[in-house]
């Protein structure tokens, strides 16, 4: 709608001025009284015509006054206010109803590539909510980009080397030193468990697996038949990184065997969620195939790369950041950092035209510092976005469940998808922008009133689901049967708010794309809900003149075709009967 008269405005000027004015907008009054949009063109065009922006607020008002998708026009202190005609929001409507979703669809993308990298969580526990609120903020993202064709890839990055790895190693074999009483026996083990180890139950979880497997073997010397034992074993996971392991020993074994069994639960989680990613890039493998040497090479060519202490720095204060970074430590291992550029180096060169990074609220601070050394290395500042996610805080019974990850206590993904559902889950991440904290009431989430948003939203397409049903009944006719002429038989305000909501939902919908503003599309979601329940509730539908009957049913269908869509967008399901 807003382009349709930002069109209109602009070749009104051209005809009028002979100008072509940049960066005037088109918006919504803040009351309605000033009508449905309004533009401040007239204040951009008064220096280059010295003219007042009342008198070419008039004079741009006189002339479009006689254009059909008007029913007013009023000039106001410079601002120019546009009223839409009731024949322009008809014939609006009638394009709604016959594209079905493609009426909001643009091509905003031109098949431009996108990669979209979102969780990425470390591999040494299940996702807790965190992880699952940047799941849905990515995963939505992603679908919104699509639809306007963009060609999107899902990417997670797998931190699989570094020292959390091993520590869920220790962690493991600590645990099933335990199940032994031998804790005692290996104090370097005890005292890292301890000060770093993961506590979760799953760790235990684990080390029960391997006793079963391999009874006492990792107490041993005969390695060789612990891993020979485990790759003939039956898991419902896929063992490649145990299928790897060149160097054998207990911790090493361990890790291998739980990177295999988080990864798997981890996709398990996701695909409970709704989410499947294309790519799945191992941290690993840039060392593998030598891209972080040959990235810290490149850079040393550009003047950015010293020595000092044994170790290997990166220039970073003079690339704005507050001062240098190591790359490479004084014993030959290399920093997450270095792993990092290296593959956001790796990424341009697969050719995306822009990167989205969905990224947890504590990277705050690392943003600027890439973002730095992404230009040092002539990769464009805009080709990187991030995002970033704040933590979810879990209420039960109107109390804060307590959560900490290292201590083990903290609430899974799939523990809320189990006690909720996947709908309630992935509605309530995107009820709130994702740089704020978000609290779920798990409680209220269960409700199945008004008080639980994706109740509310979903009841909404189910009634007018259920009204269709009952229409077919009574009449024997289908409402994909009503022409869509009957429209012209709407009149009263409130039918005509709804129209202009609906519509508006074009210009709304593009905007939370171009934004990377998942959470509006959950606010016009439940405003759409709310303006539907009302006007139901004092309207009657079935039983009236045909004419009013008819054209409030074609009201309707509009409707549940945006809720659809909506809920499509944000992966939640339009159930027809609740």
């Amino acid at each position: 709608m807003k382009e349709v008269l930002r069109e209109k405005v602009e070749k009104a000027i051209e005809e009028l001025y002979r100008e072509k004015p940049e960066g005037f907008k088109i918006e919504k009054p803040k009351e309605e009284k000033f009508g449905d949009y309004s533009t401040n063109a007239a204040f951009l065009l008064a220096k280059p015509l010295r003219k007042s922006p009342s008198v070419i607020a008039e004079e741009l008002s006189r002339f479009l006054a006689e254009d059909s998708m008007f029913e007013k026009i009023s000039p106001e202190r410079g601002f120019i206010n546009f009223s839409l005609s009731k024949d322009f929001l008809i014939k609006e409507l009638e394009s709604l109803i016959t594209e079905g979703e493609d009426y909001f669809r643009e091509d905003l993308g031109k098949g431009r590539k996108v990669q979209v990298e979102f969780v990425s969580a470390n591999p040494t526990g299940p996702l807790h909510l965190g992880h699952g609120r940047g799941a849905v903020v990515g995963d939505t993202i992603s679908r919104l980009l699509e639809f306007y064709n963009y060609e999107v890839v899902r990417e997670f990055y797998i931190n699989d080397a570094g020292r959390q790895v091993y520590v869920l190693g220790v962690s493991i074999f600590y645990r099933y030193l335990q199940l032994f009483g031998k804790e005692r026996e290996y104090p370097e083990i005890e005292k890292l468990f301890e000060e770093e180890g993961y506590k979760g139950e799953y760790v235990k979880e684990l080390a029960v697996t391997l006793k079963e497997v391999l009874g006492e073997a990792l107490l041993g010397q005969s390695l060789e038949e612990a891993l020979e034992k485990l790759l003939s074993a039956d898991f419902p996971f896929e063992l490649n990184y145990l299928n790897r392991l060149e160097e054998l020993d207990s911790v090493k074994l361990c890790s291998s065997f739980g990177l295999d069994a988080m990864l798997h639960e981890i996709k398990r989680d996701l695909e409970g969620i709704g989410i499947d990613f294309d790519v799945w890039f191992s941290e690993r493998s840039l060392y593998e195939r030598g891209l972080v040497e040959e990235l810290i090479e490149k850079l040393k060519e550009k003047g950015y790369i010293y020595e000092s202490e044994g170790a290997v720095w990166l220039k970073a204060s003079e690339l704005g950041d507050d001062k240098d970074r190591v790359v490479r430590k004084s014993d030959g291992s290399y920093t997450y950092f270095a792993s990092d550029i290296a593959y956001h180096y790796e990424k341009f060169r697969r050719e995306f035209d822009r990167v989205i990074n969905v990224w947890g609220a504590d990277h705050h601070g690392y943003i600027p510092r890439l973002k730095a050394v992404l230009k040092a290395l002539e990769i464009p500042e805009e080709w990187l976005e991030v995002y970033l996610i704040q933590m979810v805080r879990l209420f039960k019974g109107g109390k804060e469940v307590k959560m900490s990850k290292r201590a083990g206590n903290f609430v899974t993904l799939s523990s809320l998808v189990e006690e909720i559902g996947q709908d309630a889950v992935r509605f309530v991440f995107l009820t709130k922008r994702s740089d704020t904290p978000l609290d779920v009431d798990v409680n209220r989430l269960k409700e199945k009133s008004s008080d639980n948003p994706v109740f509310y939203v979903q009841y909404a397409h189910a009634r007018i689901s259920g009204v269709f049903r009952e229409y077919e009944k009574r009449y024997s006719e289908s409402v994909e049967n009503i022409p869509v002429d009957f429209l012209k038989h709407l009149w009263e305000e409130a039918e005509f708010k709804l129209v202009k909501k609906l519509l508006g939902m074009k210009d709304e919908l593009v905007s939370a794309t171009l934004k990377r503003e998942p959470h509006a599309i959950t606010y016009l979601l439940i405003e759409t809900a709310g303006l539907f329940h009302n006007y139901y509730n004092h309207h009657r539908i079935l039983g009236m003149d045909e004419e009013v009957m008819k054209s409030r049913l074609l009201l309707l269908k509009a409707l549940r075709i945006f809720i659809k869509l909506g809920l499509k967008l944000i992966g939640v399901n339009a159930p027809d009967r609740m």
